[in-house]
């Protein structure tokens, strides 16, 4: 199996994850608002520290993983593809 294909594979499967999750969370939004490339940390009101930790908590159980204060950043939080990636380095 191509190993490149794989990769975005889980890629798309984990992007997608985050946005059922981030729709959960922050429900004011149409289901095409949501993309890799939709900017979170300080260009989505909603997404305040309450929405975070509640992104954080969800993160960590669905995907079965421990994320470090060090990977608490607004650069792994700018948008919904660093966040993606984030959680496949951690997976």
């Amino acid at each position: 199996m191509n190993t490149a294909h794989t990769i975005d594979q889980k890629n798309e499967q984990t992007t997608a994850q985050i946005i059922t999750i981030l729709m959960a969370i922050i429900p004011g939004y149409d289901n095409d608002f949501w993309s890799a490339e939709t900017e979170l940390f300080g260009a989505i009101a909603e997404f305040d520290s309450m929405a975070i930790v509640t992104l954080i908590g969800e993160i960590e159980e669905q995907f079965d993983i421990e994320l470090d204060d060090d990977d608490i950043s607004a650069e792994n939080f700018a948008t919904i593809s660093s966040l993606a990636e984030l959680i496949l380095e951690c997976d």
